[in-house]
């Protein structure tokens, strides 16, 4: 059952002053069942109406646009996912205390989270309480002082772009036209079915973002049980030692003359391009056992785990890319050790195989000496070409074109 508020308590929860909460009251934005019985929806009026006037419309035409049916306020409730649970007797200052000093960090958190820092007097949310005494716990006992930030930008990453690019997505696809057909007067005021896909998407993503985090955490503990049951097997003899993992291999994959297709057919081409390398570099990524690393604006980067499939996968998403009639991309292939902190990849394996994208020509695939000697007799062809100045690496680089047509021949072509 969802718990009512005071007027004090409202503004507490909105951020406000109780004089403003008081004033919408009067003013017939709030309308509570009876005095000071306010819901939690209410919270999201007071703060819609705060930032409007805050960012300057009198409050004569913030009642005036409520009262027309501008501005409607009685399905706000309805954007609210997450309603938190009750305050805590104690202080977010006292919660502090008890926890120790791990927890002083706790407004480092915060800021990483891009969250307003919690004021030491005011009571914390008892579900907030229990959700951060976990996470304290967690992340607390970590061996390495900068796990507890790295796990919040972690967190705060995924859920920023998640949430804030979901609502943005439906905005584009319906709160717009509906904007522009009444900024032309085709209708009278903000369409009620676009208000329902805007409720309906709302609650939809907090549902669909825990199921597929669900789903990832799921996968990536089996795997890790799986693995180090093999391994705990083989200490004991009991099963062979699992043969050593090859290094993967990171694949840069770049289009070619995409400032100059920006500059001559506009933004919204460029942009489509990227989107369409981003849609295809996931999907061969997959395809071949590795993943999407990040984009890059107009480039993509690739972790495979061999350098087979790291030339196959580099391959198939240049074809792709010509297929896709973009401009055409172009990739660079190195394979070795790298780092890897927080799903980001770094090192001299990383920085090699951006410089031979760089080195690249349309529709060319390019690799180093390390993977065509790894490959030699394989499915692939290897044609060398000249020593080449690479930025930002000392020495010349041997550099090998890459041809998915060699198996009927030798390894290299001389």
């Amino acid at each position: 059952m969802s718990r009512t508020f005071s007027a004090q308590e409202l503004a507490d929860e909105a951020g406000v002053s109780e004089d403003r909460v008081e004033w919408l009251t009067g003013v017939g934005i709030l309308r509570p069942e009876r005095a000071g019985s306010f819901v939690w929806a209410d919270a999201f009026r007071v703060k819609m109406a705060s930032a409007l006037l805050d960012a300057g419309l009198s409050e004569e035409m913030l009642i005036r646009s409520v009262n027309e049916g501008w501005l409607n306020m009685e399905s706000a409730g309805e954007y609210l996912p997450y309603e938190p649970g009750p305050r805590s007797a104690r202080t977010f200052a006292a919660f502090v205390a008890d926890a120790g000093s791990v927890a002083e960090r706790l407004p480092a958190v915060f800021e990483t989270m891009a969250q307003p820092p919690p004021d030491p007097d005011a009571p914390i949310h008892v579900d907030e309480e229990e959700m951060f005494r976990r996470f304290l716990d967690v992340w607390g006992a970590a061996p390495d002082d900068e796990a507890m930030l790295r796990a919040s930008r972690l967190l705060a990453e995924g859920a920023r772009i998640a949430s804030l690019g979901w609502a943005e997505l439906v905005d584009e696809q319906f709160g717009e036209p509906a904007r522009e057909r009444l900024v032309r007067r085709e209708i009278d005021v903000f369409p009620e079915e676009v208000r329902r896909k805007y409720t309906t998407a709302a609650n939809l993503a907090p549902e669909l973002f825990r199921w597929l985090s669900a789903r990832y955490l799921e996968r990536r503990s089996v795997e890790g049980i799986v693995e180090g049951f093999e391994r705990f097997l083989a200490l004991k003899d009991l099963t062979p030692m699992p043969a050593p993992l090859a290094p993967p291999a990171v694949v840069f994959v770049d289009l070619s003359g995409f400032t100059e297709l920006t500059e001559q057919r506009g933004d919204r081409i460029a942009v489509r391009s990227a989107v369409a390398l981003q849609e295809r570099a996931h999907s061969v990524a997959t395809e071949h056992g590795g993943r999407l690393v990040k984009l890059l604006g107009d480039g993509a980067m690739l972790r495979l785990p061999d350098a087979e499939r790291g030339l196959s996968a580099a391959l198939g998403l240049v074809a792709a890319m010509d297929e896709a009639g973009t401009p055409r991309a172009h990739a660079g292939v190195h394979a070795g050790p790298v780092i890897e902190r927080d799903l980001d990849l770094f090192g001299r394996t990383v920085n090699l195989a951006s410089r031979i994208a760089d080195a690249a020509r349309p529709g060319e695939v390019l690799a180093s000496e390390t993977v065509a000697e790894a490959l030699e007799g394989g499915r692939f062809r290897f044609e060398p070409l000249a020593q080449t100045e690479l930025k930002g690496i000392a020495e010349p680089t041997a550099l090998y074109r890459v041809r998915p047509d060699g198996s009927g021949g030798p390894g290299r072509s001389g």
